[in-house]
């Protein structure tokens, strides 16, 4: 006969406490069992470092020990992953930052926009890593006899990061941004070469700054519609928000450019991709072009110019300078689709992805795929090629395509936040305008009168007297400019505008008089609203 031991003899004395062991081992065996399913059904990520596949929210609850109270304590966890259009792997994406600004700036674009674009590069003054990705030295090609002195920061910053020492003080504050700035010109030309030499066969190529953002979803119908009436291969493409410096045109960097196949071909012959002798040449040539100059997306646009014979064309507002509250809003944009947004703050990085998110649940466009993508492309196993696309996608409706618009950002971000109602004056007279105090709506950027603006020949009494008052501002706005719907007094400075603009707070501390001098922005009620009407009544599938 065995003798019980004393684990056994108490177990046999208490009950609840079998009770609980077994309650405890069907839990394990359950949640072992979910997980198992859950692991088991979960889309493996192939679209390239950090990327997300969008799949249905899984919510994972985890049991606590059964509590003396016999209650148990359950923890619930949402996991959102974001939206995901198509992955757009015939497209390179180039990031172009500074080796002081880029982790205040580049993660952010790294989790939001980018896993869209599984074939992206990032070009610094330094090599580095974020994350999985390596961070290019733009500047480790650049002839330094043609640079010149500006280059002494580029080893400056080279013999920091082989100390081990930080770019950053114990503040936060970041080095000489001026010199960084500098440095900034000679990088165009370079990117440009090695990242057609990384993916030398893709159809685009997209390059952008660290603090810009792009609305994803917008862009692969944006690149099939372009596809179809401009062959990737053989008709050449350099589109962009122009600006023009000493007569050469060129593709605004900051708001981003578009450069596909045919155009990199004219410029870098594919029998010279890998020549050295040759690209030495384009290199030193227009690094001596840049010392000389403001900054390297005119260095490229001369380049493109010249060499390849192919002028940047403006295609604004889709190529866009400015961000959400910054951008002036018009008939010219309001019922247009955004490709890109410029001056994007990390935090104005999120709201726009937040935005975008929203937008695409909103109009149903988050389940979007092109007719004749299959589960190959999805999976990344195949790719997609905008150069030779299936015919399905060929003779596909886009218009059924619901893209994102200003009005949408319009709408989201600012509608809500306006002013509604008129004001009275401080002498108690009734306004038609709405107004706030310490904020700059950017009337000054349309119509700016100053004391120098004043004195042409020309000038009406009216406009003169606009800059002696925030009174005779608004009045100028209100009943002398009938196309006005806004305006902006700081002293001596008087801006009127028939476009509109958020604007946005010039500090957020301080009396009321010291905001007051900073200047004081007014919107014209009626006429806005008159306005934003009939622009919205242009839109296809108007809602609010």
């Amino acid at each position: 006969m065995m003798l019980a031991s004393p684990a056994s003899n108490s177990l046999r004395r208490s009950p609840l406490l079998v009770c609980i062991l077994i309650v405890l081992c069907l839990q394990s065996y359950y949640l072992f069992k979910s997980d198992s399913q859950t692991a088991t059904n979960r889309v493996p990520s192939r679209y390239g470092p950090g990327s997300l596949v969008a799949t249905e929210t899984v919510i994972v609850t985890r049991t606590a020990v059964v509590g003396p109270s016999g209650t148990n304590a359950v923890l619930q966890k949402d996991t959102n992953l974001p939206v995901r259009g198509p992955p757009m792997s015939d497209v390179v994406l180039s990031i172009k930052t500074g080796a002081t600004v880029i982790h205040s700036r580049v993660p952010i674009q790294l989790l939001t926009f980018v896993p869209n674009f599984p074939n992206t590069l990032v070009y610094s003054d330094l090599k580095s890593k974020i994350g999985d990705y390596q961070v290019a030295d733009a500047l480790a090609r650049v002839s330094a006899d043609e640079a010149g002195t500006t280059l002494k920061y580029w080893r400056k910053l080279q013999e920091i990061q082989a100390q081990n020492d930080g770019l950053s003080d114990s503040d936060g504050k970041m080095g000489d941004l001026k010199e960084g700035w500098a440095l900034d010109k000679f990088k165009n030309i370079p990117i440009l070469i090695e990242t057609y030499q990384k993916f030398p066969g893709a159809s685009y190529y997209i390059f952008i700054d660290g603090d810009t953002s792009l609305i994803s979803s917008n862009w692969f119908p944006y690149l099939m519609d372009l596809s179809r009436k401009h062959d990737p291969v053989t008709s050449p493409i350099y589109w962009g928000s122009m600006a023009l410096l000493n007569n050469v045109p060129f593709g605004h960097g900051g708001s981003g450019y578009l450069i596909n196949q045919a155009a990199l071909r004219k410029l870098i012959p594919q029998d010279k991709l890998y020549d050295e002798a040759f690209l030495l040449d384009l290199e030193r040539n227009y690094t001596k072009l840049a010392a000389s100059s403001c900054c390297g997306d005119l260095v490229l646009g001369q380049a493109m110019t010249d060499r390849a014979g192919v002028t940047v064309k403006h295609k604004w507002p889709w190529y866009q300078g400015e961000t959400w509250w910054s951008i002036p809003y018009h008939e010219s944009n309001f019922c247009s689709a955004i490709g890109t947004l410029h001056h994007v703050l990390a935090e104005d990085m999120q709201e726009i992805w937040d935005f975008e998110q929203y937008m695409l649940k909103k109009t149903g466009m988050d389940k979007w795929r092109p007719d004749g993508w299959t589960e190959q492309h999805e999976g990344g196993f195949k790719e997609w090629k905008f150069s030779n696309m299936p015919s399905e996608a060929r003779s596909q409706d886009l218009k059924k395509y619901q893209d994102i618009l200003f009005r949408d950002m319009y709408d989201y971000f600012i509608a809500r936040k306006m002013p509604k109602e008129a004001e009275k004056d401080d002498d108690g007279t009734m306004m038609m305008s709405a107004k706030r105090v310490g904020w700059d709506n950017r009337s000054w950027k349309e119509a700016e009168w100053n004391k120098d603006k004043v004195k042409k020949e020309g000038t009406q009494d009216w406009q003169k007297d606009s800059i002696l008052s925030e009174k005779n501002c608004r009045i100028a706005c209100e009943v002398h400019d009938k196309s006005c719907i806004q305006w902006y007094y700081r002293d001596g400075i008087c801006g009127l505008s028939p476009k509109f603009n958020y604007g946005r707070r010039l500090r957020n501390d301080g009396t009321y008089d010291e905001w007051k001098q900073l200047g004081v922005s007014g919107w014209v009620v009626d006429r806005l609203q008159s306005k934003i009407g009939e622009w919205r009544s242009k839109c296809p599938g108007t809602y609010a």
